[in-house]
C-alpha cells in the first residue's frame, strides 16, 4: 500500500470541529526509534528504518507525504540483502537517529485516518492520510486531503515531519549534513 498523508497544524477549535462527527479508534503511546547508516544514506534518500513499539517498518519515499511502506521483517531483510534477524543487521550496520515518544490519537471520518499526535519534544500535528493501492492514484488522494482540510478552513501550507523537526530541535548537526546539504525537507 501506499500512503498518502498531508500535515496540519490547525488550532483547537478547527480540530475539534473536523473530529466532532468522527469515529474514536484510540489513544495510543508510539515510541519510534529510527536507525541509519554513520553517513545517514537512508534519510538523504528519504528512506525510514523505523522501530515503532517493537515492530520494524521500512518506508520508501516517493515524494514529501507519500511512502511505500514494508512491514514485513522477511521484505524488509531482502531490501537490505541480508539473511540476518533484522535486530542483528542494525547492531552490526547502524546506528540509532532518531528516539521519540508520542501520544496519538486515532480518528476514522468517512475514508480519512486522522492522526492527532503530541510528542515528548514539543512538536504536535494533526495528520489526515488515505491509503491507495496505485501510483496514479495518488494526485486524487492528496486533493481530497486538501479538499477535507479547506472544508474546516486549515491552514494549507508545509510543514516538517516529525523527524526532520526532531533532529532539528535536538540534533541540529545531524539535521544540518542531512537536510542542509539536500534541498529535500520532509
Amino acid at each position: 500500500m501506499i500512503e498518502v498523508e498531508k500535515k496540519f497544524q490547525p488550532t483547537e477549535e478547527k480540530l475539534k470541529s473536523l473530529l466532532e462527527h468522527a469515529e474514536f479508534l484510540g489513544e495510543i503511546i508510539n515510541h519510534d526509534i529510527y536507525y541509519d547508516y554513520n553517513d545517514f544514506r537512508l534519510l538523504k534518500q528519504d528512506i525510514r528504518l523505523r522501530n515503532r513499539n517493537g515492530s520494524f517498518e521500512l518506508k520508501l519515499g516517493k515524494s514529501s507525504g507519500v511512502a511505500e511502506e514494508i512491514e514485513e521483517e522477511e521484505k524488509i531483510k531482502k531490501y537490505f540483502n541480508t539473511s540476518r534477524p533484522i535486530q542483528d543487521f542494525i547492531k552490526e550496520n547502524l546506528i540509532l537517529v532518531i528516539d521519540y515518544k508520542a501520544k496519538r490519537r486515532k480518528y476514522k471520518k468517512e475514508e480519512f485516518t486522522i492522526d492527532v499526535d503530541e510528542m515528548d519534544f514539543g512538536y504536535n500535528l494533526c495528520e489526515i492520510e488515505l491509503l491507495v493501492r496505485k501510483e496514479e492514484e495518488i494526485k486524487d488522494a492528496e486533493q481530497k486531503i486538501i479538499n477535507l482540510a479547506k472544508e474546516y478552513s486549515f491552514e494549507i501550507k508545509k510543514l516538517p515531519s516529525k523527524r526532520v523537526e526532531y533532529l532539528r530541535l535536538l540534533k541540529p548537526e545531524i539535521y544540518k549534513e542531512i537536510y542542509a546539504t539536500h534541498s529535500r525537507k520532509n
